[in-house]
């Protein structure tokens, strides 16, 4: 068995009754896969980092489970194709897990939102000018229009 965590992004105006039908629908494809449903936790709403078609906000799902990796497939093409689903994100967690040791454990809470999502976002890079290029900017690479023929590294063989 493999572990995988898969995240989907709903349409923020979507009804409770279709995300329940959306969350079961998933479940359904693990579980007559042979998988198990480790957790499967509705985040909320969240602001995107970007617009998304017309969306600012988005409704989060984390879903964690164990599978033999058929149903990811499946699963992946049912999110893909669903006009409700924004953006999803599957990750393989771990290539070989011991099916028994690890349902042991599937009472252990997944991470909270609240250590997934920061709603300020960080900007530890120089701002771009509008063709987004920085070499004009302290510590930027390449040779902009300030730079001298002296700063350029000679060639072997040609003399200046």
């Amino acid at each position: 068995m493999r572990e995988y965590e898969t995240i989907y992004v709903l349409k923020p105006d979507l009804p409770g009754d279709q995300v329940k039908t959306i969350q079961e629908k998933l479940k359904d494809i693990i579980t007559k896969g042979g998988g198990h449903i480790l957790h499967h936790v509705d985040w909320g709403k969240r602001r995107l980092a970007y617009r998304v078609e017309k969306f600012t906000q988005a409704q989060y799902l984390y879903l964690q489970y164990l599978d033999q990796g058929a149903s990811v497939a499946e699963l992946e093409r049912i999110l893909k194709y669903d006009d409700r689903v924004l953006k999803f994100l599957t990750v393989k967690v771990d290539e070989k897990v011991n099916q028994a040791e690890r349902l042991a454990r599937a009472g252990e809470a997944p991470l909270p939102p609240e250590e997934v999502f920061h709603e300020e976002p960080v900007y530890d890079r120089p701002p771009r000018d509008r063709y987004g290029d920085r070499r004009h900017h302290e510590g930027g690479h390449g040779h902009g229009r300030d730079a001298s023929p002296a700063d350029e590294p000679a060639i072997e063989g040609i003399e200046e």
